[in-house]
């Protein structure tokens, strides 16, 4: 399943903004962790060097001399001296500790303090109290002898800073999702809005209306190509349906004048064959075929002709309901020739405002291509109701039916369903194209349901006028 262009764009912003966004929090959060490290690392190392200073060794016992007047040297003396120790190079001993660093119990052995002397590196290290970070340094005073001073900072300020980070990301993560997605989805809306005005432009813009153009705003972006490109080749076409609807009128225009001498002359030899019945057979089995085309040619221009816009419609206000009677009536001879029950219910008076003569054109095309589909015995049903502010005419039949693949074709002009099933039916598959006209001239619409063998609804939707509502009942 092919999800809809909108819905695509709205998912595929929203999955590249969720991707950068759990990259930028990733990043940001190694950064962040990298550069508090780093700063626990140097001020480790500036509370060090800095607490050498203050260091005096006398006869093998260290003592830490500074001001105690001297408030910044006390301040500081006080920082860097929170957690240390100092040992003996030479045998290891434990010579000084900070109260803060007694209850950590970290005591280091001989071996490890001779390590650390000959590499100098800070080390963390979890306690029961938290993570500490150590620094080694060797000392070497004028007096003699080696020393190793440690200097610890706690690292859980930077461990809760780090974790209070991520929680922000983590709590902060959905809402900036959300209102992703709302941006993402307003922003699709706003670019896509052209896009859809342009469809309903182009919806508007059929084979009788091909002198529409779809208009541009003047940015020339690309919403502006594509729509000149559009107009462009509407133009084209345009001028070739014209071309093709001037081609076909003139063709049935002269089309009638040799088929009426053609006629004429038949008719003349049929009158000198009267002793002849084979010649006779054959004249008038000629003039049928002629009438054939004549209807035909007649059919094709006044299509061409309506269609070129040289038929003007009447606008003004018909009763559908009489009409359907009245054309009902005219056909009841006819269906019941062919062993047909022909059908009238009118529900209500309904009134439509148009051309009284097209409209009857409309119906008697319908109710003639159901007579011809429609085998014997069968019977047409005519129905019209008024559904909301709409006129709705159903013409069913009990006929043939038509085939799921052949109904997206049938209004198209010498379309026929079935050659080999209706060979027999007369007709050149110009009424229901000529009815499709009718129906989209009067701004309505028409539309078809069938099931083979079993028959076809034809239902007719046109706006309605105010009329008076009374209930009809014809059979």
């Amino acid at each position: 399943m092919t999800l809809p262009f909108r819905t695509r764009l709205v998912l595929f912003s929203t999955v590249t903004f969720a991707v950068l966004l759990t990259v930028m929090g990733a990043v940001s959060y190694r950064l962040l962790g990298r550069q508090l490290n780093l700063d626990a690392t140097a001020d480790l190392a500036e509370l060090t060097t800095g607490l050498h200073g203050y260091l005096k060794v006398d006869a093998g016992r260290p003592a830490i001399v500074f001001d105690d007047k001297d408030a910044d040297q006390v301040a500081f003396v006080q920082e860097a001296t929170r957690y240390y120790q100092i040992y003996d190079g030479d045998d290891g001993r434990l010579l000084l500790q900070s109260e803060g660093l007694e209850p950590l119990g970290l005591h280091f052995t001989p071996y490890e303090v001779r390590a650390f002397l000959d590499a100098p590196r800070a080390f963390d290290i979890q306690t029961a109290y938290g993570r500490f970070r150590f620094s080694n340094s060797p000392m070497s005073p004028a007096s003699g002898g080696r020393y190793l001073l440690q200097v610890g900072a706690s690292l859980d300020p930077m461990d809760a800073a780090v974790a209070r980070f991520l929680d922000v990301l983590l709590w902060s993560a959905l809402p900036s999702l959300l209102i992703a997605i709302v941006a993402v989805w307003w922003t699709v809306r706003t670019a896509v809005a052209p896009l859809s005005a342009l469809a309903r432009e182009t919806r508007r813009i059929t084979i009788g209306t091909l002198d529409l153009r779809l208009p541009t705003r003047g940015t020339s972006d690309e919403l502006d190509e594509v729509a000149t490109a559009f107009n462009d080749t509407l133009s084209r076409l345009d001028t070739a349906v014209g071309e093709m609807r001037q081609f076909s009128s003139a063709l049935a225009h002269e089309l009638r004048t040799p088929l009426a001498a053609l006629r004429g002359e038949i008719e003349l030899s049929l009158m000198h064959s009267a002793d002849d019945p084979e010649k006779q057979t054959s004249a008038v089995s000629q003039i049928e075929e002629i009438d054939k085309l004549t209807r035909l040619v007649n059919q094709l221009l006044t299509l061409a002709r309506a269609e070129s816009g040289e038929i003007p419609l009447g606008r003004s206000p018909v009763d559908l309901g009489a009409l359907v009677s009245s054309v009902t009536e005219q056909l009841e001879p006819v269906a019941h020739a062919q062993d047909l029950r022909l059908e009238c219910a009118v529900h209500e008076a309904v009134t439509v405002t148009g051309d009284a003569g097209w409209l009857e054109r409309l119906l008697l095309n319908l109710l003639d291509n159901a007579l011809k589909y429609t085998p014997p015995g069968g019977s047409i049903r005519v129905s019209v109701a008024r559904v909301g502010d709409r006129a709705k005419v159903d013409v069913r039949d009990t006929g043939i039916g038509i085939s799921p693949d052949a109904l997206p074709r049938i209004f198209e002009r010498f379309y026929r369903v079935d050659p080999a099933r209706s060979s027999t039916v007369e007709g050149a598959g110009l009424g229901l194209s000529l009815a499709k006209w009718i129906v989209d001239r009067h701004d309505g619409r028409i539309e078809v349901e069938s099931v083979p063998g079993t028959g076809s609804t034809f239902t007719v939707w046109l706006p309605s006028s105010p009329g008076v509502r009374t209930k009809i009942n014809k059979t």
